[in-house]
């Protein structure tokens, strides 16, 4: 098991469906008091099979989407959480939807955020505590692991591209009221406001242990 790939799809909270690609921007909105919005664009969404597979891929991602069945909406119900509005922005090539989610309390988000695998193995446990005017989101990785001594090669910018080129997801948290103070695996925006996914980031704290791996975002609310 590549623990990269894992993590991505873990901080991304993406499910891979079939051959279907795309490019996807996800937003998680944190609150002081624990709850969250979430909301999820895919734009240039496709099958990388052609002919007859693909059609038939699409097809189903079509059907299950106007039933809001399986991928993000089985874990949004699975956590506490609610579907507010999951609509078509483009239902024909190249296909774009929008969906948007709301978690009322601290204990949904937790639930969102754990990530197990197929046989009910944590991948990745949540915590979201609230301290006074602290806050902290972790996500903890059990170990051990096999270390992996082996440094990766480095992709180039022309590279990077190509493979963006192909389909891209990048997701930002977003925290309301405070500024963060501290983090790891996370790149933090200017303003503290907001922090994106760091993988590469991730995949270098994977490497260099092989015990339990914590990955967190903490910020402060301002009282007003």
């Amino acid at each position: 098991m590549k623990y990269g790939v894992v993590l991505s799809a873990m901080v991304t909270i993406l499910l891979a469906c079939g051959c279907i690609v795309s490019d996807e921007l996800t937003t998680f909105i944190i609150h002081p008091d624990g709850s969250a919005d979430w909301y999820q664009f895919k734009s240039n969404i496709r099958s990388s099979d052609k002919g007859e597979k693909g059609f038939e891929e699409l097809s189903k991602l079509m059907a299950d989407f106007d039933a809001r069945k399986g991928g993000e909406f089985e874990r949004i119900v699975e956590a506490g959480g609610e579907v507010l509005d999951a609509r078509w922005i483009h239902r024909e090539e190249p296909y774009s939807t929008l969906v948007t989610a709301h978690f009322p309390t601290a204990s949904t988000v937790e639930k969102f955020w754990t990530i197990k695998d197929d046989k009910g193995k944590v991948l990745a446990l949540a915590q979201l505590k609230q301290d006074c005017n602290r806050r902290r989101l972790s996500l903890t990785i059990p170990g051990p692991r096999k270390s992996d001594s082996e440094e990766p090669k480095q992709d180039s910018y022309r590279e990077i591209r190509a493979h963006q080129a192909n389909g891209f997801a990048e997701s930002r948290i977003i925290v309301t009221g405070g500024e963060i103070t501290a983090s790891q695996g996370f790149v933090v925006a200017g303003d503290k406001r907001s922090c994106l996914i760091d993988p590469p980031r991730i995949e270098e704290l994977l490497r260099g242990t092989t015990g339990d791996l914590e990955l967190f975002l903490e910020w402060e609310v301002v009282k007003k």
